[in-house]
């Protein structure tokens, strides 16, 4: 059960994990880590530069360079500011008390979609699994 907010994973190549997202995020090769509500944490192997994936905006914030997915998350993920606005940290409780803990790899979902009109209230939400998640998006954006 995540508390935070969100999860940090074994480091997975993007193009696997993340197939229709990749080549709009060629900079980022590893996915390690996502939010409760799918957001992903990409990295570049090579320099370390790290990334928050909105999907449903279909955009990526870059936070520069980190020594390792911990660091980021202390650096960032922890921040009071970024577990308010990004994590929401607040309105997850409230979606986790109507639907109980994530299960590993799982995620609360807004149906409909923001961008297809949904209210994104907590109790508009349901639960589904992360990887899933994240290509219906895609797919859904038409990326």
């Amino acid at each position: 059960m995540t508390i935070e907010g969100f999860q940090l994973i074994a480091q997975r190549p993007m193009l696997e994990s993340m197939p229709a997202w990749a080549p709009h995020f060629p900079q980022f090769d590893l996915v390690f880590g996502y939010s409760d509500l799918g957001h992903a944490f990409l990295v570049n192997s090579q320099s370390g530069e790290c990334a928050v994936l909105h999907p449903y905006r279909a955009a990526a914030k870059g936070y520069g360079a980190f020594a390792d997915p911990a660091d980021f998350a202390d650096q960032v993920l922890r921040e009071p500011g970024f577990a308010a606005v990004v994590l929401r940290n607040e309105h997850v409780a409230r979606i986790r008390d109507r639907l109980g803990p994530l299960d590993p790899e799982q995620v609360y979902i807004a149906t409909p979609y923001p961008f297809l009109g949904g209210s994104e209230e907590p109790e508009t939400y349901d639960t589904g699994e992360l990887w899933t998640f994240l290509e219906l998006v895609a797919q859904a954006q038409q990326l």
